[in-house]
């Protein structure tokens, strides 16, 4: 991974992901009861202003200058707090209630889950959404170096001793075709 080829692609395409949230994110978060949230590689910022409209306290993260500053400059960006940071190394200061992390890919994935799942509160969550590894042979889009795509055993393995709420494909239209995403929402046990 490195932030300034991500910096070049935001500065070259504002708003690369669209101004809405997520609608998977918004399908998963939209009745749940607003607490503290953490956005791990937030990118711009769309999903992290959609959870403080809806009343969250929330810290977003990216490893992109660029794209928090884009962020920053999002109607509603004055509820977030940004932070120019590593998802990889980066931690809450305090337990929090959601930790979201949509489309960060990366080698050890497993790895990152298994921190975030540290940082929550009791009845706290991760949600993860991404590419699927299936997306290279059955989807379209997203990045082609399989060994930065989850692989869903690999996932199911880390995730053990944990209590799953979601682990399945979601499939994704896209102008392109049909995008296989991989959702995983756990907590701990209480």
């Amino acid at each position: 991974m490195d932030a300034k080829h991500w910096d070049l692609k935001y500065a070259a395409m504002p708003a690369m992901w669209g101004e809405a949230a997520n609608a998977t994110v918004v399908t998963e978060l939209r009745d749940r009861t607003p607490g503290v949230a953490v956005d791990i590689a937030c990118g711009d910022g769309r999903n992290a202003v959609w959870l403080a409209e809806r009343g969250w306290d929330v810290a977003a993260v990216d490893f992109s200058p660029v794209a928090i500053g884009q962020a920053r400059t999002r109607s509603g960006a004055d509820a977030v707090a940004w932070e120019v940071g590593d998802a990889l190394v980066w931690s809450p200061g305090r337990p929090v209630d959601l930790v979201l992390i949509t489309y960060l890919h990366v080698p050890g994935l497993a790895a990152v889950l298994s921190r975030a799942m540290g940082w929550l509160a009791p009845g706290g969550e991760v949600l993860y959404l991404g590419h699927a590894l299936e997306n290279l042979e059955h989807g379209t889009g997203g990045p082609s170096d399989p060994d930065v795509l989850p692989d869903v055993g690999q996932l199911a393995t880390a995730l053990s001793g944990v209590r799953i709420r979601r682990f399945e494909h979601v499939d994704r239209p896209t102008d392109n075709g049909t995008a296989v995403d991989l959702l995983v929402a756990v907590s701990g046990w209480v």
